[in-house]
């Protein structure tokens, strides 16, 4: 696929997922590259526990991710038009992934029920804001 096409898709992605979700969205370019970014990356790591439970929606969960992903790179030139570095991006990716990471360590190898309820919970809120900038309602 060109890069032209590839762009053009991109675009026209972000066009339908804002107008599903425009009062989810941030304003800014910088804040919807940090959302898709930290989306990109929570996905990431969710799918990779996945795939180490060979949970069979691992696929799916890294096809959200590459969604996000594409978004990022949609958004990116703008972002960057605005000041932010593309490394800033790469960090908000690692950030959401450290993150996850961090919620199903606790989910996983805690003894305190109320430690792992609230990393299950915390766990589910952040996948579900992400899930719902692609698939409303």
């Amino acid at each position: 696929m060109t890069h032209t096409v590839t762009r053009t898709l991109c675009g026209m992605v972000l066009l339908i997922v804002t107008t599903h979700a425009a009062s989810a969205l941030p304003g800014s370019p910088q804040q919807r590259a940090e959302m898709f970014a930290t989306c990109a990356g929570r996905l990431q790591a969710m799918a990779t526990r996945q795939r180490a439970d060979r949970d069979p929606d691992a696929n799916q969960t890294e096809r959200f991710s590459a969604d996000f992903l594409m978004l990022l790179e949609a958004t990116l030139p703008a972002a960057i038009a605005d000041g932010l570095t593309p490394q800033q991006a790469v960090t908000w990716r690692s950030s959401g992934w450290v993150e996850v990471a961090y919620l199903l360590a606790d989910r996983y190898y805690s003894h305190d029920p109320t430690r792992i309820d609230r990393a299950t919970q915390r766990l589910s809120e952040r996948l579900s804001h992400c899930r719902d900038l692609i698939l409303p309602g």
